[in-house]
């Protein structure tokens, strides 16, 4: 039981960045997606940005599960529910930065 929840915050990043690979949101929306003031200036970074991001995501909950799973045999209880989930926040920061420079370097800035 104590394992499953070291691998739940991966396990459900890794279904979001499924469900965004399956079915991308096809339009400007404030519900669903990579929604930055950049992205959502233009359908074609809104599409682009997705894309991106998506990747993101997905690498993102494959590494929670290694590091939930590493943290779980390593660290004690209450720092091996914390290291990962702090982790997985500063990534999912990182991500959003790159992703928005990813659309600048593409289709400039404006």
């Amino acid at each position: 039981m104590m394992l499953f929840l070291h691998l739940l915050p991966g396990l459900l990043v890794l279904l979001i960045g499924f469900i965004l690979y399956k079915r991308p949101p096809k339009h400007i929306n404030w519900i669903w997606g990579f929604r930055t003031h950049y992205s959502m200036r233009n359908q074609k970074n809104w599409k682009e940005g997705n894309r991106y991001y998506t990747k993101f995501i997905l690498g993102i909950g494959f590494f929670s599960l290694f590091t939930g799973l590493v943290c779980f045999i390593f660290l004690p209880l209450l720092a091996s529910l914390l290291v990962p989930v702090g982790i997985m926040l500063i990534l999912f920061m990182l991500s959003i930065l790159l992703t928005n420079e990813h659309l600048k370097r593409k289709f400039g800035d404006y």
